[in-house]
Parts: C-alpha cells; sequence; structure tokens
C-alpha cells in the first residue's frame, strides 16, 4: 500500500472512531508500529489530525477541511476529467471567479488556449499558477488566510469579491447530498462562493464522483442554483432524477452534449 493511501485509510480510521491507537492502526493496516508512527506525525504536520499519547485523534470531518496537500493529490484522474469537460465552457474574453479548490486548479493550464480572461481568485495556490499563464488578467481578494487550506477569508475577502462581476463562477465542494445540496465544512467558504453566485451569470460546480452522498456542515447551494455540474461519471439515479426536475445541466463523460 502506497503512503498516501495508507495515510487516507488512517483519515477513514479515525473519522469512523473518532480516534486510534498505534496498535490498533498497525494491526488494521498490517504495518508496523514505527511505520503508523511515521505517518501520523506527516499527517499532524499537514493540519489532518492531532496525535495522542499511543496514537491520533480525528478532527470532526463534518467541520474541517482536508489539508490541501492531501487534496491536490486525491482522484487526479477524476478532476483532470473534469477540468477537460469544463474548459469547453469559458470562452475568450469571460471574466471569471475561482474558488481555492485543487479541482479548479486543473483547468488553469488549459486556460492558455483562451484570449483576454480575467479570474480573480481567492486561492493562494491557484493565483501562483494563474501567474505562469499567458492572457489571464488577475486578481487575487484580499483577507485572512486560512490555515492548510491556501485560500483567503473573512468579511474583507467577500467585500472584495461584491466590488466585482463575473461571466463565470467556477467552485467545487466537499459533499453532495440529495437534501442538503452542495455542501462544505467552513462557513466562510459557503458565505464566499455565495457571493460568486450573486456576481456572476452562471455558476458551474466542479464535483468529482467520490464526493456524492457525502453532507457537511454547512450548505453552499441547492441543485436549482447551479447552471452547470460538471463530474467524471454519470451521478447514482436518485441524483439524476432531481437533476432533471432543476435548471442544473448535467456534463460528464457519458453526457456531453453542451
Amino acid at each position: 500500500m502506497l503512503t498516501l493511501e495508507r495515510q487516507e485509510e488512517i483519515l477513514e480510521i479515525l473519522n469512523k472512531n473518532k480516534s486510534a491507537t498505534v496498535e490498533e492502526l498497525a494491526s488494521e493496516l498490517f504495518v508496523s508500529g514505527a511505520t503508523i508512527r511515521r505517518d501520523l506525525r506527516q499527517m499532524e504536520e499537514k493540519g489532518l489530525l492531532k496525535r495522542s499519547h499511543g496514537g491520533a485523534i480525528a478532527f470532526n470531518s463534518s467541520t474541517e477541511e482536508s489539508a490541501l496537500a492531501i487534496r491536490e493529490q486525491e482522484n487526479v484522474s477524476a478532476k483532470k476529467s473534469i477540468a477537460s469537460l469544463a474548459i469547453k465552457l469559458i470562452k475568450s474574453g469571460n471574466s471569471i471567479f475561482m474558488d481555492s479548490s485543487s479541482t479548479t486548479g486543473y483547468l488553469i493550464p488549459l486556460m492558455n488556449n483562451l484570449k483576454f480572461l480575467s479570474v480573480t481568485t481567492i486561492g493562494l495556490k491557484n493565483a501562483l499558477l494563474l501567474s505562469q499563464t499567458n492572457n489571464i488578467k488577475i486578481y487575487i481578494a484580499g483577507g485572512q488566510i486560512q490555515n492548510h487550506s491556501n485560500s483567503i477569508k473573512g468579511s474583507d475577502t467577500i467585500d472584495f469579491i461584491s466590488r466585482f462581476h463575473a461571466d463565470v463562477a467556477l467552485v467545487s465542494c466537499s459533499g453532495v447530498d440529495i437534501t442538503a445540496g452542495f455542501t462544505d465544512a467552513d462557513i466562510e467558504q459557503t458565505k464566499l462562493k455565495r457571493q460568486m453566485r450573486l456576481n456572476s451569470k452562471k455558476l458551474i460546480m466542479l464535483c468529482d464522483s467520490t464526493k456524492f452522498d457525502k453532507t457537511f456542515m454547512c450548505s453552499d447551494f441547492s441543485f436549482n442554483e447551479i447552471d452547470y455540474l460538471v463530474t467524471d461519471k454519470l451521478p447514482p439515479k436518485k441524483f439524476l432524477d432531481i437533476i432533471e426536475k432543476t435548471n442544473c445541466k448535467l456534463i460528464c463523460p457519458e453526457n456531453t452534449d453542451y
């Protein structure tokens, strides 16, 4: 098992049981205690968990964001697939809002083929990636830098976004639920995305298939507030049913009619 895969397993165990000892994790994952202790030390440095005497304690999975270092390495092929579909919704000359997610970041290299774009982002990493492109005017919102996620938040950030208007808002989420809709772990991120929605002509939600049937604390949007939902595979039927009843347009490898 690769280190990343093992650390993801550790997170799943902690999210389920809230805590675990080194011995319990070593037994569950069939590795040595030394390997587990090394994993826990690395994961604590990334802000993914809290080490305790003899083990680790989970952050509350419904209220804590995953560290960007892990999120950037998760579901890479799915995110690339989503980016290749979503880029067709962007036109030369568009003004764009972009959140701080790693999923939206995969669109940035593809934007080099377009001209005269203007992008306003709340993501430090996405702003840096944008600075390596051509033909893009870049604005980064001011405010508090959120630890472990490379995102900017706060009332000053919302005020900054409110002074801009965009053709397109590109955002992602942490989970999608039939009742709760599109959700996130951080209320500040939700507020920022809702301001982007208010000040843009259309909203494009980028959501990989692992996020379906997951619910986090804060509701970003209902299905009816999304113009385009771009994902890497056809969602389960119950999601297809609710999408058909709303103004949301589904885009995935099985449905590219747009």
